[in-house]
């Protein structure tokens, strides 16, 4: 075996086929589970919680480059991002391509810092 593909040949097998066998055994166990149930409500609020958390988390006190940006920029971004989203219809990739754009133009626009 070739040096330069037994990394990848260890992403899958560890990684890839434990990973699709979880979500297979998740898809054949959930059959019968009322999506509506309160349990599933319940999940839906603690992933909306988690998003909030990690995107104000990103907001104010932000990695690496992204510390460069001024706040307002950041914020800013944000609400042009989530306009975009119910502008658009609700589509999720809409609404993050817009706010990324309105984040690297206004970056751009400010110059190095």
């Amino acid at each position: 075996m070739s040096a330069a593909v037994w990394p990848y040949l260890v992403v899958v097998l560890a990684g890839f086929i434990p990973n699709e066998m979880f979500r297979l055994g998740a898809v054949l166990l959930s059959r019968g589970v009322d999506e509506r149930s309160q349990l599933f409500s319940w999940l839906r609020i603690v992933a909306v919680a988690l998003l909030a958390a990690v995107v104000s988390k990103l907001l104010y006190q932000p990695p690496a480059a992204l510390a460069l940006v001024p706040l307002w920029v950041r914020i800013m971004s944000v609400a042009v991002g989530i306009l975009a989203y119910f502008g658009g219809r609700r589509a999720l990739a809409f609404g993050i391509l817009a706010g990324e754009c309105a984040l690297v133009a206004t970056s751009w626009w400010l110059g190095p810092r």
